[in-house]
């Protein structure tokens, strides 16, 4: 089955892909870490980093699962969605981005 939905559609969906894991974030030092959910528990998280951004070095660092499997839910080109994501990231936490790894 085929569906068609608008670019904008398909951005409001992406945005808000990433904004669910804002609950499963914490900061500590030069870090901000998004945590994989634990859906097993819902207070606890999984020890998985899902991101990790560093202030020392201005590294955003993606696990190469979830950038993956996001690439392939939402994007027709799996280059695309690391620049989707840094432009997220950048604004959501108000941080500069040199340079991503995963």
């Amino acid at each position: 089955m085929k569906i068609i939905i608008t670019e904008n559609k398909l951005r409001e969906l992406q945005l808000q892909y990433l904004n669910g894991f804002r609950y499963n974030i914490s900061k500590f030092d030069n870090f901000i870490i998004i945590y994989y959910p634990n859906y097993n528990d819902e207070d606890d998280f999984e020890s998985d980093v899902l991101m990790e951004y560093d202030y020392d070095d201005g590294r955003l660092y993606i696990d190469r699962t979830f950038l993956t499997n996001f690439s392939k839910i939402y994007f027709p080109n799996d280059d695309d969605a690391g620049p989707f994501i840094k432009d997220w990231f950048e604004n959501e936490f108000g941080v500069d981005i040199d340079f991503m790894d995963s």
